[in-house]
């Protein structure tokens, strides 16, 4: 496992790199690529050929040992696991709320101008954010035309989680067999599952996490430049995915500390790896940040991160907000009342100091359930090592005594400042999904105890164990964005025999909700000419960019801004816009005024509801006049 873990990481590096360089040269595009892709499997197929392969590892041999692996109860649920969420990526197109505002539309835009660059947009999440996932995902937008395949980087990231959870808990001194039985518990925590086959970008970091530390003992143990330098690399691609996980540096520091002789020993290859690791990591967007808005994280778009409030509110704001969402159960029925009370909370005098928070202490905004864009590590985890750690430290172990170094305790809670540091600053609504790369670093604290090897033994706790991640299984099943079963069908049916069914009217509109927001009206794109090579869109923080680039690579969309003028966007051969309430709303116009302004006809209109107890959205396409 430590073999493909190793691998994923050269590729990652391979491919944040090539997208900073490419842009460097105006070359991200199909020839640039294909250039990096032949330049680096040279040195691939030379370290191959030097390669001394075990002939005992023969396919035969590795599909007897996979089956054998996953003939216990718990490794095959894990299987089920992963087939499920590769099954639902396959059959469902991708979807999610901030990908499509913002992560995939800023890949396409870098595409179609062949680097990045700064995008004109009043949504400044399209360029201030941490770039690791859509460097990972530019390939395969610009390769297959489409963005179906981005939930790949999900499942691969999901399939290494056991292994590196293994051997990080068994180095930090788990006991073998308590750190087996949590290596296939931890990846059925909702964020990570949830997750898996969805776009969502806060999980697949996890891996880089996990093998920051745990590359960084093990260069410790032999003495290894190359496994020193690969943690190195996974703990700065871990900055580059997001911001806020710049805190989990920390741990790899004090893993990695006492191997970092090694450097010295290694100047050439040390010096080569450094400046990778600075173009790879939150550097770069860090630079770009400072010169265009004056902020390291770009003031405006991550005010919610930065707050207002003192790092002490932070903290005490998140303790109650990440208990909070981690402790939700899967259906939460009373979430418009308790949101409203949380609103009253913030408007008193005390509240108000939480006031900064993004929505602070509220529960399920766009539903009544758990999802992947707002699940921790799940209830029912919570729950287990609760009991567990009260049931290990019940019982009695013999001739048991501390043996783990400073280092090793260090690690132990270095996660755990991290949190601290994480809540001081990061004041937004989902943080408790953003917390995903964390959480497995957590639990070796808990779980050193030798007592929890005697408890993964018993019975009652295995059977407890098992149910979870059945439980698990069942939340994919019946997932709002990839139900596992005909939801459409079954929800629409209900429906007819229930009329008036309260209930059963919400979750039919749940689960029509996502493929009517993926898919821009028909009407829309129907009177949308084909030869159209540019288009405008008109909105603040817009959800159906997307599929005006189709097909991609014929056709680029360009975001209006405040000062454009009907003769500007005539000038950039712009003939039709795609204009949406946030937009009217932002220039408190109506659309009516919005095409007497820039001149211009109404083509189709379309509404999509999102929430039942909100308007709808509107969207207009409108052409501007000659």
């Amino acid at each position: 496992m430590r073999t493909i873990v190793r691998i994923w990481l050269l590729l990652s590096v391979l491919l944040v790199a090539s997208g900073w360089i490419l842009s460097a040269f105006h070359e991200l595009n199909r020839p640039g690529y294909f250039i990096i892709f032949v330049l680096a499997a040279i040195p691939g197929i030379w370290h191959a050929g030097k390669t001394k392969w075990n002939p005992g590892t023969t396919a035969r041999g590795v599909i007897h040992k996979l089956k054998k692996r996953f003939k216990r109860p718990a490794p095959f649920l894990f299987l089920i696991l992963l087939m499920m969420s590769l099954v639902a990526g396959a059959i469902y197109e991708p979807f999610n709320g901030d990908s499509q505002a913002y992560r995939i539309p800023r890949v396409l835009h870098w595409l179609d101008a062949q680097q990045w660059h700064w995008i004109s947009t009043l949504d400044p999440r399209m360029n201030v954010i941490g770039t690791g996932f859509e460097w990972l995902s530019a390939p395969l937008i610009l390769f297959t035309r489409d963005d179906r395949l981005l939930f790949l980087i999900n499942v691969a990231s999901y399939a290494m989680l056991p292994g590196l959870i293994y051997s990080v808990f068994t180095r930090l001194g788990v006991m073998p067999r308590a750190a087996w039985w949590w290596m296939w518990i931890l990846p059925s925590g909702w964020c990570f599952a949830l997750q898996a086959g969805s776009v969502v970008n806060d999980s697949f970091a996890a891996v880089y996490a996990l093998a920051a530390v745990d590359l960084a003992l093990v260069a410790k143990d032999k003495g290894s430049i190359g496994d020193l330098w690969l943690s190195m690399l996974a703990a700065v691609l871990l900055t580059g995915a997001k911001q806020c996980d710049i805190p989990l540096v920390l741990p790899w520091i004090i893993a990695a500390w006492p191997a970092l002789g090694l450097l010295r020993r290694h100047t050439i290859g040390a010096t080569f790896v450094i400046a990778i690791s600075l173009l790879i990591s939150a550097l770069p967007i860090t630079i770009l940040n400072l010169r265009h808005t004056g902020n390291w994280l770009g003031a405006t778009a991550n005010q919610n991160f930065l707050g207002s409030n003192s790092p002490f509110w932070g903290v005490v704001g998140n303790a109650f907000c990440v208990p909070l969402q981690n402790l939700m159960p899967p259906f939460f029925p009373m979430a418009d009342r308790w949101n409203a009370l949380m609103d009253r909370f913030v408007s008193t005098s005390f509240g108000h100091r939480f006031s900064s928070f993004e929505h602070f202490g509220q529960l399920c905004l766009l539903s009544h359930s758990v999802g992947e864009g707002d699940a921790g590590i799940g209830l029912g985890i919570c729950v287990l090592i609760v009991i567990s750690i009260f049931a290990a430290w019940k019982i009695k172990t013999k001739n048991w005594h501390h043996t783990d170094t400073i280092q090793i305790h260090l690690l132990r809670a270095a996660p755990w400042l991290s949190l601290v540091l994480f809540m001081a600053k990061d004041l937004a609504y989902e943080n408790a999904r953003q917390l995903s790369p964390y959480y497995a670093l957590f639990f070796p604290l808990f779980l050193a105890r030798p007592g929890h090897a005697l408890l993964v033994r018993r019975r009652w706790w295995q059977w407890f164990a098992l149910l979870l991640m059945l439980c698990t299984a069942g939340l994919l099943v019946i997932s709002r964005s990839r139900p596992l079963f005909p939801a459409q069908t079954v929800m629409h049916q209900l429906q007819a025999d229930h009329p008036h069914s309260r209930l059963i009217t919400r979750l039919e509109f749940s689960f029509d909700a996502v493929p009517i927001a993926k898919k821009m009206d028909p009407e829309i794109m129907k009177a949308l000419p084909p030869g159209e090579k540019v288009i405008g869109y008109a909105t603040v923080s817009g959800s159906d960019e997307p599929e005006l680039w189709y097909p991609f690579g014929q056709r680029s969309v360009r975001r209006m801004m405040p000062g454009d003028t009907a003769d500007s966007l005539r000038s950039e051969d712009i003939h039709y816009v795609v204009v949406d309430n946030f937009a009217l709303g932002a220039s408190r116009q109506t659309i009516a005024q919005w095409m007497e302004q820039y001149h211009g006809e109404m083509a189709a209109q379309a509404s999509c509801l999102v929430q039942p107890d909100l308007p709808p959205n509107y969207l207009y396409l409108v052409r501007l006049q000659p």
